[in-house]
């Protein structure tokens, strides 16, 4: 007599259970993969409808340190390029040369103050120079130099082979190793000095704003600030409206 409970038809083994729907990739995943919008200079300024120094006077900038008393009193310094604005205090560098160090680091692979795109060296004992007041002998604040990433280059002007050119993808001027020779001629061209030649590789070395200097500065003095957030900062204090930055 066969077992009523035998009698049920048998489970197929093989058979693959159906796939699990797959979770939803966080928030923050799907951020990074949306594209962010490029908002430049040129953007920023035609919207807001002033200069730099406009955006200062207007207190759009107050947020990241630079008001006109700070400008004045020399304690903070303002650089842009297409896709940053950059700024320096002297009131927060200590002088532990660390921006130089891991200026090398990433760009050369070593450490080499001689060619760090970003210096605290070079004022570190005496400021601007001696009797000027700054440095380990006078103030103890610290010049932190920069390239200006200057629109009409010098060093750019004169080199004899055109090795130096503006970068697509950040405005800032940059050697081409390959066509670069060596000559020390950007270095002499500029006012600041602010091209060196490495002994090792006798090729120019000169900063393409990629921010390191900023990221290992344990004091924030020195900050990459994107043109968007400024963008921001403008239709956050009634500058302009969203609207315009859309159309700008």
């Amino acid at each position: 007599m066969t077992d009523a409970n035998n009698s049920k038809a048998p489970v197929d083994q093989t058979a693959e259970a159906a796939p699990e729907a797959a979770p939803a990739a966080p928030a923050a995943e799907q951020a990074d993969g949306a594209k962010k919008s490029n908002v430049t200079r040129r953007q920023v300024l035609a919207m807001a409808g002033c200069g730099v120094a406009g955006l200062v006077v207007g207190g759009v900038l107050a947020s990241w340190g630079v008001t006109q008393q700070a400008i004045a009193s020399g304690r903070i310094d303002v650089r842009t390029t297409p896709t940053k604005m950059i700024i320096t205090d002297r009131a927060r560098c200590s002088g532990c040369q660390r921006c130089e160090m891991s200026c090398t680091l990433k760009n050369d692979g070593y450490v080499d103050q001689h060619i760090a795109r970003v210096r605290v060296w070079d004022t570190y004992n005496f400021g601007y120079g001696v009797g000027t007041g700054g440095g380990i002998y006078g103030d103890c604040e610290f010049t932190v130099k920069q390239c200006y990433q200057c629109k009409d280059a010098w060093c750019m002007k004169y080199c004899p082979v055109h090795a130096i050119h503006p970068s697509e993808k950040t405005g800032a001027r940059v050697v081409d190793d390959e066509l670069c020779i060596g000559c020390g001629m950007c270095t002499q061209a500029c006012p600041w000095n602010m091209p060196r030649i490495s002994s090792k590789t006798d090729k120019s070395t000169k900063c393409i704003s990629c921010g390191r200097c900023a990221d290992q500065c344990p004091n924030g003095a020195i900050q990459f600030v994107d043109w968007e957030d400024i963008a921001q900062k403008c239709i956050d204090e009634g500058v302009v409206s969203a609207t315009t930055v859309y159309q700008a």
